[in-house]
């Protein structure tokens, strides 16, 4: 995806390591180590590793990790975050890894609504899953997510597919903009139909909205979820 994750690499990486991005590290890091470690998996894989924290976060945890990351910008910060962890890093993508890579567990953060083929991208993590492993993942929430950030103007229609060049920026550090990044608005039933398309049962799924502690420190407290997290085995 080389889109502006290319530059915003050098920003994602302060974001995270100075706190500043609380959604990263107080919600989506604890809720994917748990996923994870609960399922015991002996070969793991993150698809989209963008600056590889969420791969330090949990590695260590007992089993091989493979990360790929297919934007140069993000996978040079990864290999710099990464350079002192057992983690075996590739720059490419879920379609160009090779089909002799397989692996019990596949987990991707923030990534399948900016792939425009969402069918090809489940089907390219599934070929390298085996029979009862599990695939995670997590998207804006398609319910909810357009009255948070307001990307869509009247034309916004829940049920309709809606493609966007977006500009965001996260709440503790509003100055710095990330723009050029494409924004795939999907009902959840193209999300789950594509799924079961690829060999796909839904195991799980969370709606994230923290406790009112952890909302207070953005400023405000959340209206609804914002994001979503799909547990899924391959059958």
């Amino acid at each position: 995806m080389p889109h502006r994750w290319c530059t915003s690499a050098g920003l994602r990486q302060t974001q995270i390591e100075s706190g500043a991005d609380i959604t990263f590290n107080e919600v989506f890091k604890p809720l994917f180590i748990q996923r994870i470690c609960a399922l015991k998996p002996k070969r793991v894989i993150e698809v989209g590793a963008g600056t590889g924290h969420l791969s330090k976060a949990i590695s260590g945890h007992g089993f091989s990790l493979t990360t790929i990351e297919p934007s140069e910008g993000m996978f040079r910060i990864a290999q710099e975050v990464l350079s002192g962890e057992n983690v075996i890093l590739k720059n490419c993508s879920s379609f160009t890894l090779p089909l002799s890579e397989t692996f019990d567990v596949a987990f991707s953060h923030m990534v399948a609504h900016v792939v425009e083929d969402m069918p090809g991208f489940f089907n390219s993590i599934a070929i390298h899953l085996s029979q009862e492993a599990h695939f995670i993942f997590s998207i804006p929430h398609p319910c909810f997510y357009n009255s948070y950030k307001k990307f869509f103007g009247e034309e916004y229609n829940y049920m309709k597919r809606m493609m966007k060049v977006v500009s965001f920026s996260i709440t503790r550090d509003p100055d710095n903009l990330i723009s050029g990044v494409p924004y795939h608005h999907r009902p959840l039933s193209d999300y789950i139909n594509a799924l079961v398309d690829a060999g796909f049962a839904l195991d799980g799924f969370d709606e994230i909205y923290p406790p009112e502690k952890t909302q207070r420190k953005y400023g405000e407290l959340w209206e609804s979820p914002r994001y979503c997290v799909f547990v899924c085995r391959k059958l």
